[in-house]
Order: structure tokens, then C-alpha cells, then sequence
């Protein structure tokens, strides 16, 4: 199975007030079994979460490199897609589904790579369901 993950749901791995267990367990039970992809912008939207966690003091630096490194480690597979017509479909995802398109991205990618999408955003798994993409978790 082909897996999309975001960043609410990778996040949810090392923010220490939104640990989840079902985070958690997906990615000790599937790790070495799925194909697990994120597009470009997770990079971004990742850093962007340990930044402010390190600046809000929920996290130290240390902690964020150690995060980075665990991260690295998952052997994620990067979507590097973009362009006008890459552009031109988030834009009509984020119009018809009333999502940012940074969510966009997401729903995207699931729907390109006919994967499950792994998110506890709630306006992106709506969209999703809408789409037909499976969701973890799936209620």
C-alpha cells in the first residue's frame, strides 16, 4: 500500500502534547512495508513546526536536530512535482473542495499516486473522503 503522510500526522510523532498513538503505531507496523511519500512542501511545513516548537520552548534545539535525524531516517519518498499545470491542479483541488493549497498538495499527491492519505487535519480528510482517497485514520 502507497501512503501519503502530512504533517499533521508526522508531526503528531515528536510534539509532546500531541503524541499519537496512532501515529505512532502506523509507523512502527508499516515503515518497512509501504511506500510512504510527502511532497516538497512537508520538508517546509516540518522545519516550520520544530522552528516554532524550539521557539515556544516545547522542544530545544537539540531535541529538533534529533527529531530531523529520526525524520531523515523514515526514508520517505519526496514528490518533487510543480509547474503551471501542477499549479493549475491545486488551484482547482483547493476551488472544489474549499481546502488551503497547501492541503491541496496533499490531496494531490494521493490522488496522483492513487495512495492512502495519512492526515488528522479534518478539512483535508473531508476533502479527501469527497475525492474518494482512503484516510488514515479512517474515522
Amino acid at each position: 500500500m502507497t501512503c501519503v503522510i502530512d504533517c499533521s500526522f508526522s508531526s503528531s510523532l515528536f510534539l509532546p502534547d500531541e503524541n499519537s498513538s496512532i501515529s505512532t503505531n502506523f509507523f512502527k507496523k508499516y515503515i518497512n512495508k509501504k511506500s510512504l511519500l510527502v511532497p516538497v512542501l512537508w520538508w517546509y511545513e516540518t522545519c516550520n513546526v520544530i522552528y516554532i516548537a524550539v521557539k515556544r520552548k516545547r522542544i530545544t534545539p537539540l531535541q529538533a536536530q534529533e527529531i530531523l535525524n529520526l525524520l531523515n531516517a523514515l526514508k520517505l519518498e519526496t514528490d518533487t512535482e510543480y509547474g503551471l499545470l501542477f499549479s493549475t491542479n491545486i488551484f482547482n483541488l483547493s476551488n472544489l473542495y474549499s481546502i488551503s493549497a497547501y492541503d491541496a498538495v496533499y490531496l494531490d499527491l494521493s490522488l496522483r499516486k492513487k495512495a492512502t492519505l495519512a492526515t488528522f487535519d479534518a478539512e483535508l480528510k473531508a476533502a479527501a473522503l469527497k475525492a474518494g482517497v482512503p484516510v488514515i485514520p479512517a474515522q
